[in-house]
């Protein structure tokens, strides 16, 4: 593999603060920078395109949408390719389009949920969301409680964000959230992973925010694009190892970085399919793990 394509991926496995479609995107520009070194037999082309989508989908296991976008890019481009285009031009067609559904999909999820809520009221939300902030822009809710833990600045990074476009934002340690939850019509969160059984994989604070949302009757909803429905059984759980510093013999740390919803803590999903249950969201979650499954198969 080349310099360039390992810097990328080194990008990827190191950055803890950006969202997973952020990261998804870079796993995009991985895969377009393969297409100069593509051979022109399809069956040598295509095996080079799997290996670095299975490279991508095993990169960061908490954030599958990284693998997702992958997998779809390489299903589309072995499509093209049994259609009869050259590789080369199969993995940049893949890849733009993927790259322009990728970037629809967050503009028509806002729509869907401005639609529903309407504007006003108070908003609580953790993390940074490339989705969920552009909901949060459509919906212009009077104020917004945003969560901020890790030391990993991104519940800062999107209040500031949100701020700079004229939405009164209130930062919160995360410890808090839930009593932000009782103060406000709706509790909204991005994902980094939706299960095959609908439970929700994200920032760590969100399972506390949901539980206080079914505490005190306040809709918890989810604003995710589809490839963050991986259709796994299981998410493996990231740890952040900069939270405490340098800790004394005998003491030790565990921080992770993310924690499961359970499905029945969610009322809705919001993907740029519509407004889904948490059990159709597992069944199009099925279909993306179906195509993970076909990728392995013939690597």
């Amino acid at each position: 593999m080349n310099e360039a394509i390992e810097r990328v991926i080194a990008e990827i496995a190191g950055e803890k603060s950006d969202g997973a479609s952020s990261l998804a995107l870079r796993g995009l520009d991985a895969m377009e920078i393969l297409c100069a070194e593509l051979p022109d037999d399809p069956t040598a082309a295509l095996d080079k395109i799997r290996g670095l989508a299975m490279r991508l989908d095993r990169l960061r296991p908490s954030m599958a949408a990284i693998g997702s976008q992958a997998v779809l890019a390489a299903t589309r481009a072995a499509a093209f390719v049994a259609d009869g285009l050259p590789p080369v031009a199969a993995l940049s067609q893949a890849v733009r389009i993927e790259r322009e559904m990728l970037g629809q999909a967050s503009a028509t999820i806002a729509g869907l949920v401005a639609d529903e809520l309407g504007p006003g009221g108070a908003i609580a939300t953790c993390s940074w969301s490339v989705t969920a902030m552009r909901v949060l822009l459509a919906v212009r809710p009077s104020r917004i409680f945003i969560g901020e833990g890790h030391k990993l600045g991104d519940g800062l990074r999107a209040a500031k964000w949100l701020a700079a476009r004229g939405i009164e934002t209130t930062v919160v340690p995360d410890a808090a959230l839930p009593e932000a939850v009782r103060g406000a019509r709706v509790t909204l969160v991005g994902a980094d992973q939706v299960l095959s059984d609908g439970s929700v994989v994200n920032r760590s604070s969100t399972f506390s925010m949901a539980l206080a949302a079914r505490h005190y009757n306040v809709p918890f909803y989810v604003a995710c694009q589809r490839i963050k429905l991986s259709g796994n059984a299981t998410a493996v759980i990231e740890e952040s190892h900069h939270l405490f510093g340098d800790l004394p013999a005998g003491v030790a740390a565990w921080s992770p970085l993310f924690d499961v919803t359970p499905a029945a803590l969610v009322d809705a999903f919001f993907t740029e399919s519509g407004r889904l249950s948490p059990a159709e969201a597992g069944e199009v979650g099925a279909g993306i793990a179906q195509l993970r499954a076909e990728l392995y198969a013939r690597a």
